[in-house]
């Protein structure tokens, strides 16, 4: 039977209605849907409500409403608040922290409506809530990331921090870009980067084709000369990032520069005086060849004055000295690096200026020279030059008299069998080496006991490059000279 009032159709779609809310209600497990009655005690408790509260229904029913708020909240009056709103404008919004059962909090979004029957007697209160926590978390880490980025920016006055749109103008200018600069946020803001840019990096349109690199490879770092609002020029050096939003779209350009002006000019001057000393030390080499050639050319008229050939021969091997080490300063003179040369090119004029001062003719005595790409310091090449120019000598006057045939080989080379492992070869130590297949030397030949000028030196200069001499007899003469090619301080 129908209720008085009431035909079986509006019952039947009545039921209806309240069979599908029941459905919509339990198929929405991420909203709370509780239902209050006109006192305030839970009487319905969907699934979402109790995956949010942690409550099961049959122990939320019954329950005070004000069970949900926390103590705060209750304290304040808070629930009977929200329950008056609702019961006199129909519904009751908010946004605030409520209690599980558990007492962790979390943040929901609410609304609250008063339920009222046809004759608008009020039949109780339907809350929905959703629990938006980890959103408010998102929320609030965003803005303390914004927060610690904005006093990153204000404070920071040794770089210039700017942002500029995909189009090129300025949206973010910090202190440290005013400072470095000269305009205020509010002059820059909205206006072109180029305004920054020298006249012909505007014409070539410089901005426009930097941020293009950006976008296509993700950064770019640059370096070259800005203009201040003063008009006056500085030295910027400064990368560029290309920003994306979650989607990886591109929406901005961040730029963090430096002033190195000063570090500029400082190189430049460095540059300059470096050039100066180069002019200076090359010039050095020069007189220092001309004086010893000057001291060459005494010698040879000394000799030619004397009668002895004993002093003679000691005059003119003076010569072959002072033309060794002059050799040095000829070739430190017209090398890029005045401080060292490379002496496989310096010890083939070196030999071949001594074949030709001792006559030698083609045919008579080959020469065969090798040598390895080495390059040594003045501090290195003097006195190995001199130790080259006494060996060679020594072979062209003792081991070939009376025409005799034969062939000098002379080689510079690492000594790679006594490299260091993770050392480079020119750590490592090297081998002159100067042979001949003359007559040889006398059986009791001890090069650390003969008193001859030649061998005498050879000895104090190999001992200057901390090396050490050998000397072998098989057939043919050899002298070896090992030194390590780094001194060590």
């Amino acid at each position: 039977m129908s209720a008085p009032g009431q035909s079986d159709d509006e019952l039947f779609r009545l039921k209806h209605e309240e069979q599908l809310l029941h459905v919509v209600v339990d198929s929405t497990p991420d909203y709370a849907f509780v239902f209050l009655s006109p006192d305030n005690h839970v009487w319905r408790w969907n699934l979402g409500a109790e995956k949010i509260f942690g409550y099961k229904e049959s122990e939320a029913l019954g329950a005070n409403g004000s069970m949900f708020f926390v103590p705060e909240d209750v304290a304040k009056g808070v629930p009977e608040e929200e329950l008056e709103k609702a019961k006199r404008d129909g519904r009751a919004e908010d946004d605030r922290w409520h209690i599980r059962k558990d007492g962790s909090r979390f943040w929901a979004s609410g609304i609250m409506r008063a339920v009222y029957n046809g004759a608008s007697k009020l039949e109780g209160y339907v809350k929905i809530l959703r629990d938006l926590t980890g959103q408010r978390q998102a929320q609030e880490a965003l803005q303390r990331s914004e927060e610690q980025f904005r006093l990153f920016v204000e404070h920071v006055t040794e770089y210039a921090l700017i942002q500029v749109d995909l189009h090129g103008h300025v949206t973010v200018w910090n202190p440290g870009a005013q400072r470095m600069i000269g305009y205020a946020e509010r002059e820059i803001c909205g206006k072109h980067l180029s305004v920054l840019c020298t006249q012909e990096d505007v014409d070539a349109r410089f901005v426009d084709h930097e941020l293009e690199r950006a976008l296509k490879t993700g950064s770019t770092e640059e370096a070259r000369w800005m203009v201040r609002k003063d008009g006056r020029r500085f030295w910027a050096r400064w990368a560029t990032t290309t920003i994306r939003d979650s989607n990886r779209q591109p929406y901005a350009f961040a730029k963090v520069m430096r002033d190195e002006t000063e570090r500029r000019r400082a190189e430049e001057r460095l540059r300059a005086s470096l050039l100066e000393k180069d002019v200076l030390l090359q010039e050095i080499h020069h007189r220092v060849k001309n004086n010893l050639q000057v001291v060459v050319s005494l010698l040879s008229l000394q000799a030619n004055r004397m009668n002895r050939r004993d002093v003679i021969n000691i005059l003119n091997e003076t010569q072959n000295r002072v033309r060794a080490i002059a050799g040095i300063h000829e070739t430190l003179y017209s090398s890029p690096d005045l401080a060292s040369i490379s002496f496989s090119e310096y010890m083939n004029q070196l030999i071949r200026g001594l074949f030709s001062f001792y006559s030698v003719k083609d045919g008579d005595i080959q020469l065969k020279i090798e040598s390895d790409d080495i390059v040594l310091d003045i501090t290195q090449a003097i006195p190995l030059g001199l130790i080259v120019n006494e060996l060679v000598t020594n072979a062209l006057k003792h081991a070939f008299p009376a025409g005799r045939t034969g062939t000098v080989r002379a080689s510079l080379c690492y000594l790679q069998e006594n490299s260091i492992p993770d050392t480079t070869l020119d750590e490592g130590s090297a081998v002159l080496t100067v042979e001949d297949d003359g007559i040889g030397l006398p059986a009791e030949f001890d090069v650390q006991e003969q008193e001859s000028m030649g061998i005498y030196l050879i000895r104090i200069l190999t001992r200057q490059l901390r090396g050490a001499i050998q000397v072998g007899q098989n057939g043919k003469t050899q002298f070896r000279v090992v030194f390590p090619l780094k001194l060590s301080e």
